[in-house]
Protein backbone atom coordinates (compact mmCIF):
# COMPACT_ATOMS: atom_id res chain seq x y z
CA UNK A 1 0.00 0.00 0.00
CA UNK A 2 1.15 3.27 -1.05
CA UNK A 3 -0.22 6.67 0.55
CA UNK A 4 0.08 9.89 -1.34
CA UNK A 5 2.51 12.85 -0.43
CA UNK A 6 3.48 15.06 -3.67
CA UNK A 7 7.45 15.23 -3.82
CA UNK A 8 7.67 12.70 -0.58
CA UNK A 9 7.18 9.91 -3.41
CA UNK A 10 10.61 9.58 -4.01
CA UNK A 11 10.81 8.05 -0.53
CA UNK A 12 8.67 5.21 -1.90
CA UNK A 13 10.95 4.33 -4.70
CA UNK A 14 13.89 3.60 -2.41
CA UNK A 15 11.77 1.55 -0.21
CA UNK A 16 10.73 -0.27 -3.30
CA UNK A 17 14.54 -0.62 -4.41
CA UNK A 18 15.53 -2.54 -1.03
CA UNK A 19 12.00 -4.42 -0.61
CA UNK A 20 13.25 -5.80 -4.31
CA UNK A 21 16.57 -6.38 -4.37
CA UNK A 22 17.36 -6.65 -0.19
CA UNK A 23 17.67 -11.18 0.68
CA UNK A 24 15.18 -10.63 3.03
CA UNK A 25 13.28 -9.13 0.68
CA UNK A 26 9.93 -9.78 -1.81
CA UNK A 27 12.58 -10.29 -4.94
CA UNK A 28 10.01 -9.62 -7.23
CA UNK A 29 6.63 -7.56 -7.94
CA UNK A 30 3.90 -7.56 -5.78
CA UNK A 31 0.86 -9.06 -6.36
CA UNK A 32 -1.23 -6.40 -5.40
CA UNK A 33 -0.78 -2.15 -5.13
CA UNK A 34 -2.88 -0.15 -4.14
CA UNK A 35 -1.70 3.49 -3.95
CA UNK A 36 -3.06 7.67 -3.68
CA UNK A 37 -1.37 10.46 -5.53
CA UNK A 38 2.44 10.07 -5.42
CA UNK A 39 1.75 6.45 -4.43
CA UNK A 40 -0.63 5.65 -7.87
CA UNK A 41 1.95 7.12 -10.19
CA UNK A 42 4.83 4.68 -8.21
CA UNK A 43 2.59 2.00 -8.21
CA UNK A 44 1.78 2.00 -11.80
CA UNK A 45 5.31 2.59 -12.40
CA UNK A 46 6.07 -0.33 -10.29
CA UNK A 47 3.31 -2.47 -12.31
CA UNK A 48 4.83 -1.00 -15.61
CA UNK A 49 8.16 -3.03 -14.87
CA UNK A 50 10.17 0.19 -14.46
CA UNK A 51 12.93 -0.57 -11.71
CA UNK A 52 13.61 1.88 -8.48
CA UNK A 53 16.38 3.27 -10.95
CA UNK A 54 14.48 4.32 -13.66
CA UNK A 55 11.63 5.79 -10.94
CA UNK A 56 13.86 7.68 -9.44
CA UNK A 57 15.10 8.99 -12.52
CA UNK A 58 11.54 10.00 -13.64
CA UNK A 59 11.45 11.73 -10.34
CA UNK A 60 14.57 13.50 -10.98
CA UNK A 61 13.72 14.47 -14.59
CA UNK A 62 10.34 16.27 -12.66
CA UNK A 63 12.63 18.24 -10.49
CA UNK A 64 14.88 19.68 -13.63
CA UNK A 65 12.07 20.05 -16.34
CA UNK A 66 8.98 20.78 -13.98
CA UNK A 67 5.92 19.38 -15.75
CA UNK A 68 3.55 22.35 -14.93
CA UNK A 69 2.07 25.24 -16.39
CA UNK A 70 0.85 28.01 -14.61
CA UNK A 71 -2.86 29.13 -15.22
CA UNK A 72 -2.20 32.84 -16.60
CA UNK A 73 -6.12 33.26 -16.32
CA UNK A 74 -5.97 32.53 -12.45
CA UNK A 75 -4.05 34.86 -11.90
CA UNK A 76 -5.03 37.70 -13.78
CA UNK A 77 -8.39 37.66 -13.05
CA UNK A 78 -7.07 37.37 -9.06
CA UNK A 79 -4.97 40.44 -9.74
CA UNK A 80 -8.51 42.05 -11.58
CA UNK A 81 -10.62 41.68 -8.46
CA UNK A 82 -8.01 42.64 -6.08
CA UNK A 83 -7.06 45.75 -7.49
CA UNK A 84 -11.48 46.29 -8.04
CA UNK A 85 -11.49 45.14 -3.81
CA UNK A 86 -8.91 47.74 -2.58
CA UNK A 87 -11.17 50.46 -4.29
CA UNK A 88 -14.27 49.59 -3.51
CA UNK A 89 -14.01 48.27 -0.08
CA UNK A 90 -13.03 51.08 1.81
CA UNK A 91 -15.34 53.46 -0.01
CA UNK A 92 -18.10 50.94 0.57
CA UNK A 93 -17.55 51.48 4.50
CA UNK A 94 -17.64 55.09 3.92
CA UNK A 95 -20.46 55.30 2.52
CA UNK A 96 -22.27 53.30 5.26
CA UNK A 97 -23.06 54.43 8.75
CA UNK A 98 -21.92 52.11 11.96
CA UNK A 99 -20.13 49.14 12.32
CA UNK A 100 -18.24 48.99 8.87
CA UNK A 101 -16.77 52.76 9.56
CA UNK A 102 -16.18 52.37 12.48
CA UNK A 103 -14.05 49.13 12.23
CA UNK A 104 -11.97 50.84 9.25
CA UNK A 105 -10.87 54.14 11.51
CA UNK A 106 -10.14 51.37 13.70
CA UNK A 107 -7.83 49.70 11.29
CA UNK A 108 -6.58 53.14 9.67
CA UNK A 109 -5.25 53.86 13.13
CA UNK A 110 -4.07 50.56 14.05
CA UNK A 111 -2.27 49.24 10.23
CA UNK A 112 0.81 51.36 9.01
CA UNK A 113 -0.85 52.49 5.68
CA UNK A 114 1.93 54.02 4.11
CA UNK A 115 3.94 50.79 4.03
CA UNK A 116 2.90 48.24 1.09
CA UNK A 117 2.33 45.58 3.84
CA UNK A 118 0.57 47.49 6.10
CA UNK A 119 -1.85 48.23 3.88
CA UNK A 120 -2.64 44.77 2.82
CA UNK A 121 -2.95 43.80 6.17
CA UNK A 122 -5.43 46.49 6.85
CA UNK A 123 -7.29 45.48 3.74
CA UNK A 124 -7.53 41.58 5.04
CA UNK A 125 -8.40 41.86 8.14
CA UNK A 126 -11.25 44.54 7.03
CA UNK A 127 -12.24 41.88 4.64
CA UNK A 128 -12.47 39.01 6.86
CA UNK A 129 -14.19 41.19 10.14
CA UNK A 130 -16.89 43.51 8.44
CA UNK A 131 -17.12 42.70 4.64
CA UNK A 132 -16.55 38.29 5.13
CA UNK A 133 -18.70 38.26 2.11
CA UNK A 134 -15.97 40.15 -0.21
CA UNK A 135 -14.05 36.81 -0.15
CA UNK A 136 -17.02 35.06 -2.18
CA UNK A 137 -17.01 37.90 -4.79
CA UNK A 138 -13.03 37.28 -5.26
CA UNK A 139 -13.39 33.13 -5.24
CA UNK A 140 -16.69 33.47 -7.62
CA UNK A 141 -15.18 36.10 -10.11
CA UNK A 142 -12.47 33.65 -10.68
CA UNK A 143 -13.60 31.85 -13.77
CA UNK A 144 -11.44 28.75 -13.34
CA UNK A 145 -11.01 26.52 -10.94
CA UNK A 146 -6.91 25.67 -10.76
CA UNK A 147 -4.01 27.47 -10.33
CA UNK A 148 -1.59 24.86 -12.98
CA UNK A 149 -2.12 23.14 -16.34
CA UNK A 150 -0.92 19.49 -15.59
CA UNK A 151 -0.81 18.53 -19.57
CA UNK A 152 3.26 18.62 -19.89
CA UNK A 153 3.05 15.85 -17.03
CA UNK A 154 0.70 13.89 -19.06
CA UNK A 155 2.87 13.47 -21.73
CA UNK A 156 6.22 13.03 -19.25
CA UNK A 157 4.13 10.12 -17.32
CA UNK A 158 3.26 8.97 -21.40
CA UNK A 159 6.58 8.23 -21.51
CA UNK A 160 7.72 6.71 -18.67
CA UNK A 161 4.87 3.73 -19.42
CA UNK A 162 5.27 3.43 -22.97
CA UNK A 163 2.29 5.04 -24.27
CA UNK A 164 -1.44 6.27 -22.72
CA UNK A 165 -2.25 3.01 -21.39
CA UNK A 166 -0.77 1.32 -18.71
CA UNK A 167 0.76 -2.16 -20.46
CA UNK A 168 -1.42 -5.26 -19.43
CA UNK A 169 0.18 -6.84 -15.84
CA UNK A 170 -0.09 -9.70 -13.27
CA UNK A 171 -0.04 -7.08 -10.89
CA UNK A 172 -3.29 -6.14 -9.55
CA UNK A 173 -3.16 -2.38 -8.89
CA UNK A 174 -5.53 -0.17 -7.82
CA UNK A 175 -6.16 3.70 -8.20
CA UNK A 176 -7.55 5.74 -5.53
CA UNK A 177 -9.66 9.19 -6.65
CA UNK A 178 -12.83 11.01 -5.44
CA UNK A 179 -15.74 12.12 -7.82
CA UNK A 180 -15.52 16.08 -7.93
CA UNK A 181 -19.38 16.72 -7.90
CA UNK A 182 -20.39 13.68 -5.83
CA UNK A 183 -17.44 13.84 -2.99
CA UNK A 184 -17.31 9.80 -2.95
CA UNK A 185 -14.51 7.68 -3.07
CA UNK A 186 -13.68 6.98 -7.19
CA UNK A 187 -11.73 2.92 -6.49
CA UNK A 188 -10.33 2.19 -10.24
CA UNK A 189 -8.64 -1.35 -10.68
CA UNK A 190 -7.62 -2.91 -13.39
CA UNK A 191 -8.38 -6.52 -12.21
CA UNK A 192 -11.63 -8.02 -10.98
CA UNK A 193 -12.24 -8.14 -6.97
CA UNK A 194 -12.26 -11.39 -5.52
CA UNK A 195 -14.73 -11.78 -3.25
CA UNK A 196 -18.80 -10.57 -3.04
CA UNK A 197 -18.34 -9.49 -6.47
CA UNK A 198 -21.89 -7.91 -6.55
CA UNK A 199 -20.95 -5.68 -3.69
CA UNK A 200 -17.40 -4.82 -5.49
CA UNK A 201 -19.11 -3.95 -8.04
CA UNK A 202 -20.37 -0.97 -6.16
CA UNK A 203 -17.26 0.40 -4.97
CA UNK A 204 -15.00 -0.44 -7.49
CA UNK A 205 -14.88 0.52 -11.04
CA UNK A 206 -13.09 -2.18 -12.76
CA UNK A 207 -10.75 -1.48 -15.96
CA UNK A 208 -8.98 -4.24 -17.50
CA UNK A 209 -6.59 -1.38 -19.17
CA UNK A 210 -5.84 1.20 -16.98
CA UNK A 211 -5.56 4.64 -18.84
CA UNK A 212 -2.94 7.23 -18.26
CA UNK A 213 -6.04 10.13 -17.27
CA UNK A 214 -7.49 7.64 -14.35
CA UNK A 215 -3.74 7.02 -13.44
CA UNK A 216 -3.23 10.85 -13.15
CA UNK A 217 -6.87 11.79 -11.74
CA UNK A 218 -5.39 10.38 -8.27
CA UNK A 219 -2.39 13.03 -7.91
CA UNK A 220 -4.37 16.07 -8.76
CA UNK A 221 -4.33 17.84 -5.99
CA UNK A 222 -7.24 20.05 -5.68
CA UNK A 223 -7.20 23.70 -6.82
CA UNK A 224 -3.48 23.49 -7.67
CA UNK A 225 -3.99 21.62 -10.28
CA UNK A 226 -6.88 20.90 -12.57
CA UNK A 227 -9.45 17.98 -12.57
CA UNK A 228 -9.44 15.01 -14.79
CA UNK A 229 -12.39 14.23 -17.11
CA UNK A 230 -12.65 9.73 -16.95
CA UNK A 231 -15.76 8.71 -18.88
CA UNK A 232 -18.57 10.67 -17.12
CA UNK A 233 -16.56 11.96 -14.37
CA UNK A 234 -14.08 14.66 -13.13
CA UNK A 235 -11.75 13.18 -10.84
CA UNK A 236 -9.37 14.44 -8.16
CA UNK A 237 -6.84 13.93 -5.74
CA UNK A 238 -7.95 10.33 -4.00
CA UNK A 239 -5.71 11.99 -1.03
CA UNK A 240 -8.52 14.07 0.30
CA UNK A 241 -10.66 10.77 1.35
CA UNK A 242 -8.42 7.50 0.87
CA UNK A 243 -4.68 8.86 1.51
CA UNK A 244 -4.20 5.38 3.01
CA UNK A 245 -6.23 3.12 0.64
CA UNK A 246 -5.91 -0.85 1.99
CA UNK A 247 -9.07 -1.57 1.61
CA UNK A 248 -8.64 -2.33 -2.13
CA UNK A 249 -5.80 -4.62 -1.08
CA UNK A 250 -8.20 -6.72 0.21
CA UNK A 251 -10.40 -6.36 -2.11
CA UNK A 252 -7.76 -7.70 -4.86
CA UNK A 253 -6.54 -10.55 -2.97
CA UNK A 254 -4.02 -9.25 -0.64
CA UNK A 255 -3.13 -11.69 2.08
CA UNK A 256 -0.54 -9.39 3.49
CA UNK A 257 -0.21 -5.97 3.58
CA UNK A 258 3.35 -3.86 4.00
CA UNK A 259 2.17 -0.10 4.20
CA UNK A 260 5.05 2.39 3.07
CA UNK A 261 4.05 5.86 4.27
CA UNK A 262 5.39 9.50 3.91
CA UNK A 263 4.91 10.85 7.12
CA UNK A 264 7.17 10.38 9.93
CA UNK A 265 4.17 9.60 12.78
CA UNK A 266 4.19 11.04 16.49
CA UNK A 267 6.16 14.14 16.60
CA UNK A 268 8.23 13.50 19.69
CA UNK A 269 9.80 17.16 19.28
CA UNK A 270 7.89 19.13 21.57
CA UNK A 271 9.46 22.34 21.13
CA UNK A 272 6.76 24.97 20.10
CA UNK A 273 6.34 25.70 16.51
CA UNK A 274 8.47 28.70 15.50
CA UNK A 275 6.92 28.71 11.79
CA UNK A 276 4.14 29.13 9.76
CA UNK A 277 5.98 26.17 7.83
CA UNK A 278 6.11 24.12 11.32
CA UNK A 279 1.95 24.58 11.63
CA UNK A 280 1.74 23.33 8.15
CA UNK A 281 4.21 20.74 8.06
CA UNK A 282 1.79 19.30 11.79
CA UNK A 283 -1.44 20.30 10.20
CA UNK A 284 -1.15 17.77 6.33
CA UNK A 285 1.04 15.17 8.45
CA UNK A 286 -2.17 15.05 11.35
CA UNK A 287 -4.11 15.11 7.98
CA UNK A 288 -2.44 12.27 6.74
CA UNK A 289 -1.84 10.16 9.67
CA UNK A 290 -5.26 9.82 10.77
CA UNK A 291 -6.33 8.80 7.16
CA UNK A 292 -3.92 5.83 7.91
CA UNK A 293 -5.46 5.46 11.40
CA UNK A 294 -8.72 5.60 10.49
CA UNK A 295 -8.23 2.56 7.78
CA UNK A 296 -6.04 0.59 9.77
CA UNK A 297 -8.33 0.41 12.82
CA UNK A 298 -11.09 -0.60 10.15
CA UNK A 299 -8.88 -3.29 8.93
CA UNK A 300 -7.67 -4.78 12.63
CA UNK A 301 -11.57 -4.56 13.61
CA UNK A 302 -12.04 -6.45 10.04
CA UNK A 303 -9.61 -8.91 10.98
CA UNK A 304 -11.38 -9.49 14.23
CA UNK A 305 -14.16 -10.59 12.87
CA UNK A 306 -12.57 -12.67 10.48
CA UNK A 307 -10.94 -14.54 13.38
CA UNK A 308 -13.99 -15.51 15.47
CA UNK A 309 -16.22 -16.15 12.06
CA UNK A 310 -13.88 -18.50 10.07
CA UNK A 311 -15.53 -17.85 6.70
CA UNK A 312 -14.29 -18.67 2.93
CA UNK A 313 -14.80 -14.86 1.52
CA UNK A 314 -13.50 -13.82 5.12
CA UNK A 315 -10.18 -14.42 5.95
CA UNK A 316 -7.69 -12.64 8.89
CA UNK A 317 -5.06 -10.13 6.66
CA UNK A 318 -1.74 -9.77 7.97
CA UNK A 319 -0.95 -5.95 8.46
CA UNK A 320 2.50 -5.27 8.83
CA UNK A 321 3.97 -1.91 10.47
CA UNK A 322 4.51 0.42 8.18
CA UNK A 323 7.81 1.52 6.62
CA UNK A 324 8.17 5.55 7.52
CA UNK A 325 10.81 7.96 7.15
CA UNK A 326 12.46 9.19 10.84
CA UNK A 327 11.85 12.61 11.66
CA UNK A 328 14.63 14.92 10.30
CA UNK A 329 15.34 18.34 8.57
CA UNK A 330 14.21 16.87 5.19
CA UNK A 331 10.41 16.08 5.36
CA UNK A 332 9.61 19.03 6.54
CA UNK A 333 6.34 21.14 5.03
CA UNK A 334 8.09 21.98 2.33
CA UNK A 335 8.82 18.78 0.78
CA UNK A 336 6.07 17.40 0.21
CA UNK A 337 5.46 20.41 -3.40
CA UNK A 338 9.75 20.67 -2.93
CA UNK A 339 10.51 18.63 -6.65
CA UNK A 340 14.21 19.72 -6.39
CA UNK A 341 16.44 17.01 -7.55
CA UNK A 342 18.88 16.77 -4.22
CA UNK A 343 16.04 16.76 -2.16
CA UNK A 344 14.27 14.00 -3.84
CA UNK A 345 17.64 12.00 -3.59
CA UNK A 346 17.86 12.42 -0.42
CA UNK A 347 14.50 11.14 0.31
CA UNK A 348 15.02 7.77 -1.53
CA UNK A 349 18.23 7.26 0.31
CA UNK A 350 15.97 7.91 3.29
CA UNK A 351 13.42 5.36 1.57
CA UNK A 352 16.27 2.66 1.28
CA UNK A 353 17.39 3.07 4.78
CA UNK A 354 13.73 3.04 6.38
CA UNK A 355 13.06 -0.25 4.52
CA UNK A 356 16.15 -1.75 5.57
CA UNK A 357 15.52 -0.36 8.82
CA UNK A 358 12.53 -2.39 8.87
CA UNK A 359 13.53 -6.20 7.13
CA UNK A 360 16.29 -5.83 9.88
CA UNK A 361 13.92 -5.78 12.67
CA UNK A 362 11.95 -9.08 11.31
CA UNK A 363 8.33 -8.93 9.82
CA UNK A 364 6.67 -6.98 12.96
CA UNK A 365 2.55 -7.09 12.55
CA UNK A 366 0.28 -4.93 13.90
CA UNK A 367 -2.10 -5.63 16.10
CA UNK A 368 -4.47 -4.35 19.13
CA UNK A 369 -1.70 -3.91 21.48
CA UNK A 370 -0.18 -0.72 19.27
CA UNK A 371 -1.57 2.60 20.20
CA UNK A 372 -4.43 4.03 17.69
Amino acid sequence: MLSGGGARGAFQVGVWKVLRDHPRGIGRLPDVISGTSAGALNGSLIAAGLSPEDILNFWIDLADHPPVVANVKFFAELRRILRRLVVREPLRALGRRGRELRQLVRLVRKHPIHSPSGLIALLLEFILTARFDSISVVLDAIATSHLFDTEPFRERFARAIGGHRLPRTRVRLAINTVDVHTGGVVRIVNHRPEKHPRASARHYRYEPTLTLDMILASASIPLLFNPVRVGELDLWDGGLLVNSPMAPCVALGARRIVPVLVTVGDHHDRRPMHSFGDALERLVDAFLENAYRIDRKLLLERNEVAARLPDDNLSVVELFMPIRPRSSALFNAGSYLYFEAAALREMYEAGQRAATRWLERGLELDGRNKPD
